[in-house]
C-alpha cells in the first residue's frame, strides 16, 4: 500500500509540474513561461536593394529585441508578388501560431480575407510599406508613407525646374501594387495643374535598375526630347545609363536616395545639374518588428501610423559621395524613436 501511494503522490506531482500548477493556489503566468514571441513576415517581393534593406533592418531589430528577451524569432516568408502565394504563406503563419504577423502586401485587397482570418484567431497583424490595405480586421494595424505627399514633393520640384512646361517619363514600381497606385495618385495630383506638360510614356520597372534600363532603351529611341523623369525608386540611376547609352540630352531625373544615383550626382554629373532625391525609408521593416512586440506587451498602439520619407537636396547631396552602390541613403532610429514619432 506504501508503495502505491508513494506511486500516487508522484504522478501527481509531476502533473503539477507539467501543467504548471503552483500550490500558491494560482496558474502560472502564461507571459512569464515564454521565450519569447515568434513573428512572421511576409513580404510580397524582395528582388530589389530597397526591400532587402527594409528585411536587414527588420533583422537587427529583431537580434535587439532577442537580447531583452521578447522575441524569439523572426520568420521571413517572399511571395515574388504572387497574391495567392501570399495568402498560403501568411495562412501557414496562421497554422504555426505565429504570436505576430508583419506584412508587406502585394494588394490592397486581395489579402483581406487572410488578415481577417489571422485577426479572428487573435493573431495582430501589421501591415507595413506598401500599404495601405482596405482590410477592416479588428487586429490590423498599419504602418504607410504618405506616398501621395511623397511623389507629389518629387514631381512638383520636376516640374518646378521646367518651368511648369515640357515632357517627361514617368517610372512606376509593379502593376497593381497599392503603393504604385498611391505613389501615382501623388504625381497626378501635380500635374493636374500643369495643362503644358505632357507624359511620354509610364513605365514599370518593378523598382529594379535592370528592368527600367532595358524599358527605356526599347522607347527612347521612339520619344522626342525629354524634359524630366519622375521614379518611385530603385530606377533612377539605370535612366541615367539609358540616356548615356541612348546619345540623348540628359532630362532632370528624379533621384531615389539609392548610393547608385547619390554618388553619380555627388561625383560626375554635368556641372551645376540640379535635382532632389526621395524615397521612403526601408528601415520601417525595424519599425514593424517594435510596433508587433508593443502590441503583444499590451501598449496602445495607433491603428494607423505614418512613417517620415528620406529626402536628399542639392545642398546635401556631397554628403553622400562615398555612399555604397546599394545602400539606400535613410536615416536609421531606434525604439524610443518610433513609441515618440509613430504613435502620435
Amino acid at each position: 500500500m506504501k508503495k502505491v501511494l508513494t506511486f500516487g503522490i508522484a504522478v501527481v506531482l509531476a502533473v503539477i509540474v507539467a501543467t504548471g500548477a503552483v500550490f500558491a493556489g494560482g496558474s502560472k503566468d502564461k507571459a512569464a513561461a515564454k521565450k519569447g514571441y515568434v513573428i512572421g513576415f511576409s513580404n510580397s517581393f524582395n528582388g530589389n536593394t530597397y526591400r532587402q534593406a527594409m528585411e536587414r533592418y527588420a533583422k537587427e531589430a529583431a537580434e535587439i529585441l532577442k537580447g531583452t528577451g521578447e522575441l524569439s524569432e523572426l520568420i521571413f516568408a517572399e511571395s515574388n508578388r504572387n497574391n495567392s502565394d501570399q495568402i498560403k504563406q501568411i495562412q501557414t503563419f496562421i497554422m504555426q501560431g505565429v504570436d505576430a504577423i508583419i506584412i508587406d502586401p502585394g494588394s490592397a485587397t486581395a489579402l483581406n480575407g487572410v488578415i481577417q482570418e489571422a485577426s479572428d484567431a487573435g493573431i495582430p497583424v501589421i501591415i507595413v510599406n506598401d500599404g495601405p490595405v482596405t482590410s477592416t480586421a479588428e487586429k490590423c494595424y498599419q504602418i504607410n508613407f504618405d506616398a501621395v505627399e511623397q511623389m507629389g514633393a518629387l514631381t512638383q520640384y520636376v516640374v518646378d525646374a521646367i518651368g511648369g512646361k515640357g515632357t517627361i517619363i514617368e517610372l512606376r514600381g509593379a502593376a497593381g501594387d497599392s503603393f504604385d497606385a498611391t505613389a501615382h495618385q501623388g504625381v497626378v495630383n501635380v500635374l493636374k495643374n500643369y495643362p503644358n506638360i505632357k507624359v511620354a510614356a509610364e513605365i514599370y520597372t518593378d523598382w529594379t535598375g535592370s528592368k527600367a534600363q532595358a524599358e527605356l532603351a526599347s522607347v527612347l529611341p521612339t520619344l522626342g526630347k525629354i524634359d524630366a523623369i519622375v521614379t518611385q525608386g530603385g530606377d533612377s540611376y539605370a535612366a541615367v545609363q539609358a540616356f548615356k547609352a541612348a546619345g540623348k540630352e540628359l532630362p532632370i531625373i528624379g533621384g531615389d536616395n539609392r548610393g547608385f544615383f547619390l554618388k553619380w550626382w555627388a561625383n560626375e554629373a554635368p556641372a551645376g545639374y540640379n535635382t532632389i532625391s526621395v524615397s521612403s525609408n526601408p528601415w520601417d521593416g525595424a519599425t514593424a518588428v517594435y510596433v508587433a512586440v508593443d502590441i503583444l506587451n499590451g501598449m496602445q498602439v495607433p491603428k494607423n501610423m505614418t512613417h517620415p520619407f528620406g529626402v536628399v537636396t542639392k545642398e546635401e547631396v556631397k554628403q553622400f559621395a562615398n555612399v555604397p552602390d546599394e545602400d539606400i541613403a535613410c536615416p536609421t532610429y531606434d525604439r524610443d524613436w518610433v513609441r515618440a514619432n509613430i504613435y502620435k
